[in-house]
């Protein structure tokens, strides 16, 4: 499972830099929001960038995460090597656990969010 998140994350690298742009522009885009504008004035904005900034942040993390992951050895191993590879894989291996939970969390909250977001703004009632 962890080659597999590997060759993911090495697949998609190019999108390290923009999805931490995002995250990072959602982000402003909040502060901004809470600071500067009045009560009620931005608030429709809120749940989108709140969203954006969510899956930016998890898709960077995910893309730095899972790209160091060690290969499996090629050849044999000294006992003490084999054993810091064998705790690294495992650490990755609850990593990946732990990722694919938290995934999973985050596209239910925003299911629920964006569903919240288009009774309240969209005009769509549910």
């Amino acid at each position: 499972m962890i080659d597999t998140l590997k060759r993911i994350a090495q697949t998609i690298q190019v999108l390290r830099l923009p999805s931490l742009g995002l995250g990072l522009i959602s982000l402003a885009a909040l502060v901004a929001i809470v600071l500067f504008f009045a009560a009620g004035q931005g608030d429709r904005f809120i749940i989108p960038f709140l969203v954006s900034l969510i899956w930016g942040l998890s898709t960077y993390s995910f893309i730095v995460t899972f790209r160091a992951v060690p290969d499996k050895p090629s050849g044999p191993l000294s006992f003490f090597s084999k054993l810091q590879h064998t705790i690294s894989r495992l650490w990755y291996g609850l990593v990946s656990l732990f990722f694919l939970g938290a995934t999973a969390a985050i596209l239910v909250v925003t299911i629920r969010m964006v569903l919240i977001w288009l009774r309240g703004h969209g005009g769509i009632a549910f």
